[in-house]
């Protein structure tokens, strides 16, 4: 009688060792790839904020007073009352302002000449080269500084 070896199954699998890894690795590295996807779309509010630094599209505009009401406390600034300096407003390119802050009491954003203003629109704001700008219309600003450096 002849001995029957036991017969060895075929494999599942027909293909070389190396290639069966390099296919896990790439399953493994796809897995990877949409977990950070989906963890990137559900704290998309967290990720992509936009701010406008700039005075551009805002439209809360500060209404000057008139000549006989003079000095006026234009709005509040790191609890520091702001006096407008003069009540003519002057023009000022709104991508030329950089916006420090808002005070939601008189309703206005506060802003400042950046540096890519021009030399003519750092004479406009004056001798106070430390005013802060209130918003009077597109372009428009009045100067108003705090009352201790008026």
């Amino acid at each position: 009688m002849s001995e029957s070896s036991p017969e060895t199954p075929p494999p599942a699998v027909y293909a070389p060792a190396w290639a069966v890894r390099f296919g896990f690795a790439l399953v493994a590295a796809f897995t990877l790839i949409l977990g950070m996807v989906f963890f990137d779309n559900s704290h998309r509010r967290q990720l992509e904020t936009v701010s406008e630094t700039t005075s551009v599209g805002d439209t809360r505009y500060f209404r000057p007073p008139s000549a006989a009401g003079f000095p006026a406390v234009g709005a509040m600034f790191e609890g520091r009352p702001l006096s407008v300096v003069e009540g003519k407003p002057f023009e000022v390119r709104d991508t030329h302002t950089r916006r420090v802050g808002d005070d939601p009491g008189h309703g206005v954003a506060i802003y400042e000449l950046s540096p890519a203003a021009t030399d003519a629109e750092r004479g406009r704001v004056g001798r106070n080269r430390r005013a802060y700008l209130l918003k009077t219309d597109v372009n428009q600003y009045v100067a108003a500084a705090p009352a201790s450096e008026k």
